[in-house]
């Protein structure tokens, strides 16, 4: 099944490859659109959006947490040479999204292609080379566990199926890779988590801001610095508004002039007075914690 494969080849690895593959054709309008539409009474469409809506209601919405109107634009992502630690530790612990992931059940993973981090004060090149050789010796337990398991799972499903010495050639050649399947899918749990997959993600525009502003908190920050940064690049290079708008140099958030309780004693004339206005002042008056702030 692995003929010819080394049991200590050099581990493969290469830089993640971010597409996007499908977008909304007007992420940002839409979503004043539908702001629009919260308050007028029909459906307001995003070729009406005028740049001055683009400035004070998109801005207006999202820094005063409205951001359901953001979650109407999707984008749907291809990503290849990603981890499998950073897509189960970050990418699926995020919710509202959507993937679809190369099977390690029924892909026969041939070479030892893995993500290597780069460099840095606590991975130097002695480290890596224990690294990859851990990663190696993976592999060669892999390739040794699917060759053992797969004389019995021939056995086990010949049983199963009723396979015998009249029994038809294609008949045998479906057993033959059924049980090449089924030893893979056992072997499997020896590979690393650092093994490259291959998937389509899709997420809304809310989800993407979030998983920019919280790419260092996850168990791979330098992988998902990396991959993040490249949806977001994607993204700007059709959808620039979509992005940009909220970024503090482009749109600033506002900072509404306020006298401080424990500095003054003595209210602002402009301070509102009825509990309503008052609450949503003080709620767009701060920053709010998933606002990301794009590099």
């Amino acid at each position: 099944m692995f003929d010819g494969m080394p049991s200590g080849e050099p581990v493969e690895t290469a830089a993640p490859r971010v597409t996007l593959r499908n977008a909304f054709a007007h992420p940002y309008d839409s979503a004043i659109a539908a702001a629009r539409t919260c308050y007028a009474a029909r459906l307001i469409g995003p070729e009406e959006i005028t740049e001055k809506q683009r400035l004070n209601i998109g801005a207006a919405t999202f820094f005063s947490g409205h951001h359901t109107v953001f979650q109407h634009a999707h984008f749907e992502f291809g990503l290849e040479n990603i981890s499998r630690q950073f897509v189960w530790s970050f990418l699926h612990a995020h919710p509202f999204y959507n993937s679809e992931q190369q099977s390690q059940r029924y892909v026969r993973l041939d070479r030892a292609q893995a993500y290597i981090p780069p460099e840095s004060l606590f991975f130097d090149a002695g480290s890596r080379a224990i690294y990859e050789r851990a990663i190696s010796r993976a592999w060669a337990y892999y390739r040794e566990l699917a060759a053992l398991l797969i004389g019995d799972a021939r056995e086990i499903l010949g049983d199963i199926w009723h396979v015998g010495p009249m029994s038809h050639s294609k008949r045998i050649q479906k057993v033959e890779r059924a049980a090449d399947k089924r030893a893979i899918e056992i072997a499997r749990y020896v590979l690393p988590v650092a093994a490259f997959t291959t998937m389509v993600h899709t997420v809304s525009g809310i989800v993407l801001h979030r998983l920019w502003r919280m790419h260092t908190a996850s168990d791979t920050p330098s992988e998902a610095r990396q991959i993040v940064g490249e949806m977001v690049a994607r993204v700007r290079e059709i959808y620039p508004a979509f992005l940009d708008r909220f970024n503090g140099r482009t749109f600033p958030r506002p900072t509404p002039e306020r006298p401080s309780p424990r500095n003054s004693t003595r209210a602002s004339p402009e301070k509102p007075r009825d509990w309503w206005t008052i609450r949503r002042t003080h709620r767009a008056s701060w920053p709010n914690p998933i606002a990301p702030c794009w590099a």
